[in-house]
């Protein structure tokens, strides 16, 4: 909360020396150019005010785009995104921890705004029940990513031929997803 105009007339008032040529009076002309220098003090308290609110990467609105450089971001060259998108990423980038694991890609993907479930996807053996569903050897290495509450996610066979097959609203988890994940290891997106 910054001080008014007055506060810091005052204050650098308090500041001069004592004696008769040094009158505290409000109408002298002391008064009126230690007037002349608060509204500079003013305004330099209510820029660091401000900036106290952009040193944090879940508040930024002057300095979004000094903390995406910062950060390396957009990644995967994303346009169009608001500002409340471009925060997202700025603070899920700066929380990141590592680690793959199938819960840590939900936390990631609910960071960016989107629910999604994880499904690893094991090789069937003989302690496995008779239900558990035999996979192809290819399936060893894919995870299920099932993406929920996209609208117009996927194309149905009612669309017309330019009708995308997924739409680009959840380009930005897909492209990070992609970037992040493991040697060797694929996802498959399923979009409810």
């Amino acid at each position: 909360m910054s001080h008014n105009v007055e506060q810091w007339s005052n204050v650098i008032m308090m500041q001069m020396p004592q004696g008769d040529i040094w009158s505290r009076d409000q109408t002298g002309p002391l008064y009126k150019y230690v007037s002349g220098y608060a509204p500079r003090l003013q305004r330099a308290e209510q820029s660091a005010d401000q900036l106290l609110q952009e040193m944090r990467p879940e508040t930024p609105r002057q300095l979004l785009a000094e903390w995406e450089t910062y950060l390396g971001l957009p990644e995967c060259s994303l346009t169009g995104q608001t500002i409340d998108q471009r925060r997202n990423a700025v603070v899920e980038k700066y929380h990141r921890k590592g680690g793959l694991q199938s819960w840590a890609i939900e936390d990631l993907a609910a960071l960016l705004g989107y629910t999604i479930d994880v499904q690893e996807i094991y090789p069937h053996h003989c302690l496995r029940g008779c239900t558990y569903p035999l996979y192809e050897a290819k399936y060893r290495h894919v995870m299920r990513v099932i993406v929920k509450g996209v609208p117009n996610a996927n194309a149905t066979c009612l669309d017309d031929c330019l009708t995308p097959l997924i739409s680009s609203s959840a380009s930005a988890l897909v492209c990070l997803l992609e970037k992040l994940k493991l040697a060797g290891k694929y996802y498959e997106y399923i979009y409810e």
